[in-house]
């Protein structure tokens, strides 16, 4: 079996990404939640993903929130910190693809993938974005290597799919 290869990502409009700020008002549980998840999608994007193997389209809503690159922070001196600009959208990619896994695999692509495919596309997703954002290939496929054995352990998790 070959492996699935990316042609092309596109994305309907420039991501409009901002940082949350923690105000004075807000509850302990908001304060925390803003620390874990400090990115904020300011519009509605289209994502065309197009493969070898397959094409199709998800949205990603205005509101959407998360953490950036989980990126250990005795790596960052080599890689990047989970909040370096080369990994916003690559990381809002992955990290929307993994948390409406169910609803992507079974409604957009029809449940004709399986688990450990799709693991690997969001892997091959975050590469091809952040090769896009100018980190050198070699870094590139480091990166998408460890996202993927990474996941490997959080799908063995889920049920359903």
């Amino acid at each position: 079996m070959n492996k699935e290869k990316i042609i092309n990502i596109n994305i309907s409009e420039t991501p409009e990404i901002h940082i949350r700020t923690i105000e004075d008002t807000d509850t302990k549980s908001i304060k925390q939640n803003k620390i874990e998840y400090p990115f904020q999608l300011y519009n509605t994007i289209d994502v065309s993903v197009k493969t070898d193997k397959r094409s199709f389209i998800f949205t990603i809503y205005k509101g959407y929130t998360w953490n950036g690159a989980d990126i250990p922070r005795l790596c960052w001196r080599i890689i990047g910190s989970r909040t370096d600009n080369c990994f916003l959208i690559a990381s809002m990619l992955h990290d929307f693809m993994l948390e409406f896994k169910t609803y992507i695999i079974k409604e957009v692509l029809k449940n004709k993938i399986s688990s450990a495919e799709y693991r690997r596309l969001t892997s091959l997703i975050f590469r091809e974005k952040i090769k896009a954002q100018g980190t050198p290939t070699i870094k590139a496929n480091i990166m998408s290597w460890c996202v993927d054995v990474f996941q490997i352990y959080q799908f063995t998790k889920i049920k359903g799919i």
